[in-house]
């Protein structure tokens, strides 16, 4: 299967960086990228860093919600809080989302934004606590149904620039070795590729059955092959080259010098080659969240909750390269997947008044267990001036993988909470979150496909701290908000602060029939790297998110 080949090729590459490494005691960074199908390790981190988003209030407090009640919000994040309730609600916040992002790559910025909407939290809380003449400690509780966004997939992101093939061959006293005509001779580099070409020239490894038919390790390089971007030229052997980096002669056969050197075919300084790739992507993963929070004398509050969790993923990634001096214009990768997958986890919380004006909170959420769906298509086109006898003017071949099942576990969190009240003007609250993401796994791969190279590398990952703080002023009916949070990085050993740092504003009003809240938050620091293939050169993407929120409920 295309899939079992693609993931066998995955851990033989990163095996060969561990032995690439210089023996010093030092350890190869981690390479987590998002938005490659075949990095199960940056999966599982990018299902692991969910939030509780919730209503437009808790998104003005900055997520703040530990050791509050009185929310739908509660639900997901501490069903303690559904004991504060003394009426039920309904309520529903809808949600615009610009996602946008500004990439370095090779020297060159670009910048890149889209519009999406969705719903941040849909639900209804069923009250039943006793009233204020009921002569009882147990002061009863609430029932709360709720869909909350738990996490955010909507992104645009386009990265370009140029890099020059400029690598040559040098004898044993580092000196340059030339051709007959003084001319430098090239030499890939085995630990960064410069091109796509390039790269499938150094993964090119093959073997040939009975009815001479070969069958690569890397699919991309088989790709390659099929659309004449580079072919064998040493019969029997393990040797591949781009038709392009060399001189031919008129029948495509590659022109040795006297030393048996096949010839560059640029200058000394290298060709450019103009390097771009966009990537879109859609979805989130919601839970539906089934919780209930009761009350006892006013002062103690506890509560659990079962959430059930819907993951769709769909991303689109097409990479173009345009070299220059050659016959080949243009090539274009393009990698589509899908991942679709349902989870369930469970939330319990308590909330303590040891006095009037302070409230604590705590709350464990147990590991999200999923099962997850992924289907890939992966497709390559070159197009050429000039056909010649060994390639046609354009071509393009592709594979559609079946579809791979398998399993994940994300960390389970820790979270704790105060709340200070300012009287009857409002109260500032704060709470802080563990989340241990080595402790995510990845297990059951279709076809008993191993995970242990994947696994090893969420092993490296760190365990973080979340913070998260917000004040609510209020004046008489209306209320104003403010928030910050901070979700810490997970990677310590690479040279990117993968850390998230937003900042929220909010503001409402709130009647004895219905309340009206907006929230709008903006996402201030959050890097990460992406390559369009394994060794390529990494684009330093900068996320720049802002979201606002409405939250209209009714009481009844």
């Amino acid at each position: 299967m295309k899939i079992t080949k693609k993931l066998i090729f995955i851990s033989m590459a990163q095996l060969c960086l561990v032995f690439i490494t210089k023996a010093q005691d030092i350890t190869t960074p981690l390479s987590i990228n998002y938005y490659d199908a075949g990095n199960f390790a940056g999966t599982a981190l990018s299902l692991s860093r969910t939030y509780n988003g919730g209503s437009a209030r808790m998104q003005g407090l900055g997520g703040a919600q530990v050791a509050l009640g009185g929310d739908i919000s509660s639900a997901s994040s501490n069903p303690a809080g559904l004991g504060f309730f003394n009426r039920s609600e309904f309520s529903f916040s809808p949600t615009f989302n610009v996602p946008s992002t500004s990439s370095n790559y090779l020297g060159m910025s670009t910048d890149d934004s889209r519009l999406n909407l969705n719903f941040a939290n849909l639900g209804v809380v069923l009250n039943h606590s006793k009233g204020d003449l009921v002569q009882s400690k147990w002061r009863g509780g609430s029932f709360g149904i709720s869909l909350n966004r738990m996490a955010d997939f909507q992104q645009q992101i386009t990265y370009e620039g140029s890099s020059y093939n400029s690598e040559y061959l040098r004898d044993k006293n580092g000196d340059f070795i030339l051709d007959e005509n003084d001319n430098k001779i090239l030499s890939l580099d085995p630990t960064a590729p410069k091109d796509f070409i390039e790269y499938t020239v150094l993964n090119s490894d093959y073997s040939v059955n009975p009815d001479n038919e070969i069958t690569f390790t890397n699919d991309l390089t088989d790709l390659a092959y099929r659309t004449y971007l580079i072919d064998i030229f040493n019969e029997g052997g393990d040797d591949f080259v781009d038709r392009d980096i060399y001189q031919t002669d008129g029948n495509g056969n590659l022109i040795e010098d006297q030393d048996g050197f096949y010839i560059p075919a640029y200058p000394e300084e290298g060709l450019e080659t103009r390097q771009q790739e966009s990537i879109k992507s859609r979805g989130g993963i919601y839970q539906v969240s089934l919780a209930y929070g009761g009350n006892y004398n006013d002062r103690i509050y506890f509560g659990g909750g079962l959430g059930i969790l819907s993951l769709n993923r769909e991303v689109e990634r097409e990479y173009i390269e345009q070299p220059t001096q050659t016959t080949l214009r243009q090539l274009t990768l393009t990698d589509n997947y899908n991942q679709n997958g349902i989870g369930i986890n469970a939330t319990l919380g308590f909330i303590a008044r040891p006095i009037n004006t302070l409230l604590i909170g705590a709350t464990y959420t147990t590991p999200s267990y999923y099962s997850i769906e992924q289907t890939q298509e992966t497709t390559l086109s070159a197009s050429y001036t000039g056909a010649t006898s060994y390639r046609s003017e354009y071509e393009e071949h592709g594979f559609i993988y079946d579809n791979f099942n398998y399993n994940l576990r994300t960390p389970s969190r820790l979270s704790g909470g105060l709340t200070y009240f300012l009287g009857k003007r409002g109260f500032i609250t704060g709470d802080f979150e563990r989340v241990n993401y080595a402790g995510a796994n990845l297990s059951g791969a279709s076809d008993g496909v191993s995970f242990q190279l994947d696994n090893d590398d969420i092993d490296r990952l760190e365990a973080t701290y979340n913070y998260r703080a917000g004040i609510e002023l209020r004046f008489n009916t209306f209320r104003v908000r403010g928030g910050y949070s901070y979700f810490g990085d997970p990677i310590s050993d690479n040279d990117i602060d993968e850390s998230i740092s937003q900042v929220s504003l909010g503001g409402g009003i709130r009647t004895q029939d219905y309340f009206i809240d907006l929230a709008v938050r903006r996402v201030i620091n959050n890097e990460f790297g992406v390559s369009p293939y394994a060794g390529a050169p990494q684009a330093l993407v900068e996320n720049n998110r802002t979201a606002a929120t409405i939250s209209v409920g009714f009481f009844f």
